[in-house]
């Protein structure tokens, strides 16, 4: 697998992989959500390619302070090759090279297989925090939209 930076050819391909991989494609996804988080830390945001098509996807997120994990995805068929690791190491080195200190990611409760995966790369599950969620504009952020 090659690793390579995202551009907005590759949306479509992301957002497929994502709706093949369980993750819940929201308002927050649009073309012009990803554009923004591209623009911000073009970077950060990597797809994973074999033979032209894109096998895997994370966005990483640099506020300034603290680096973000978002939306790591592999293709079902390139599973269990290393190619989430592979991802996440390359994310890793480049958040390295921006001297974070720390990286946070969230998991939904129910993905126990997700949450295995992580702690097998050296991460800490956290339970001295509470994670709180607002939306400021109600009319802006929809769940389970058709894109």
């Amino acid at each position: 697998m090659k690793i390579e930076l995202f551009s907005m050819r590759y949306y479509h391909d992301i957002i497929d992989l994502w709706k093949r991989s369980g993750i819940e494609v929201s308002s927050s996804d649009t073309q012009d959500e990803i554009a923004k988080i591209l623009k911000r830390n073009p970077d950060l945001f990597l797809i994973g390619k074999e033979d032209g098509k894109v096998v895997a996807v994370v966005m990483g997120a640099f506020d300034g302070r603290r680096g973000y994990v978002h939306h790591l995805a592999i293709d079902a068929d390139y599973q269990k090759k290393r190619n989430g690791k592979m991802m996440m190491d390359e994310l890793i080195e480049r958040f390295r090279k921006k001297k974070v200190h720390k990286v946070h990611l969230f998991i939904e409760k129910h993905n126990k297989e997700v949450v295995d995966f992580y702690k097998k790369l050296g991460w800490d599950t956290r339970d001295d925090l509470i994670m709180m969620s607002f939306v400021p504009d109600k009319s802006l952020y929809k769940r389970d939209i058709e894109i």
